[in-house]
């Protein structure tokens, strides 16, 4: 660019050549993309799973009970020492509820995690008290909680637990599991039948031996005088 000649000439140039530059930036201003320009599109929110259905809560399980030996209420009560630390199993007829099983401290079971009850002995109804059982007390839905609220005195049991202590040189079981095998009515009525049946055999027997005795009476009874033989 040629330098101009005065002050007042170049400054008048210069100003030209800032609208110029001005113009040149404006237009390539508007030149570009409207995309540019554009705000962008806002991002969609991610979509959010469906909450899956609740599973139903699970029964609580079992406890896995390992080498058990099977035995008679007589036998635990006989060597308790024998069975100390062992699984057993053994069949038992439910007397009542007790507390004798449980706040004793060298066999400690609480009162207030724990119930207990008692057994008969073998043939009797005598209730084994030698036999001290403590049973965790159930959840309200728990299986257990049912029978245990229905169980009446002379109802067959089967029972599976841990002889945790001898004390007292009785043996102490923790009930794990508890199965009633027949219910006390049954057994009543089966007894009932037994007698029923005792009593028409011993009838019958008295009544073949009241016929056999009187036939005896009339044979030995002697024949009156002028009656021919």
């Amino acid at each position: 660019m040629p330098f101009p000649a005065s002050p007042v000439a170049a400054l008048s140039q210069v100003k030209r050549f800032a609208l110029q530059v001005a113009v040149v930036a404006l237009a390539t201003f508007m030149a570009q993309p409207a995309a540019l320009s554009a705000p962008a599109p806002a991002a969609k929110p991610p979509a959010t799973a469906k909450p899956a259905d609740k599973a139903p809560p699970k029964p609580t399980p079992e406890p896995v009970l390992e080498n058990v030996v099977s035995v008679n209420a007589e036998d635990l009560v006989g060597k308790p020492q024998d069975f100390l630390g062992k699984n057993v199993k053994f069949n038992a007829n439910f007397f009542a509820f007790s507390s004798l099983a449980l706040d004793y401290k060298p066999a400690y079971r609480s009162s207030k995690t724990h119930l207990s009850f008692l057994v008969l002995k073998p043939n009797t109804h005598i209730p084994l008290s030698e036999l001290k059982l403590a049973m965790m007390i159930p959840k309200e839905k728990d299986p257990e909680s049912n029978l245990l609220a229905t169980l009446k005195d002379g109802d067959q049991l089967e029972l599976v637990g841990k002889v945790f202590s001898a004390a007292l040189d009785d043996p102490w079981i923790e009930v794990f599991k508890l199965k009633k095998l027949n219910s006390a009515s049954d057994d009543k009525k089966a007894a009932a039948d037994a007698d029923s049946k005792a009593d028409k055999t011993e009838g019958k027997a008295e009544d073949k031996s009241d016929k056999e005795k009187s036939d005896k009476e009339k044979s030995d009874k002697p024949d009156k005088p002028g009656t021919a033989k």
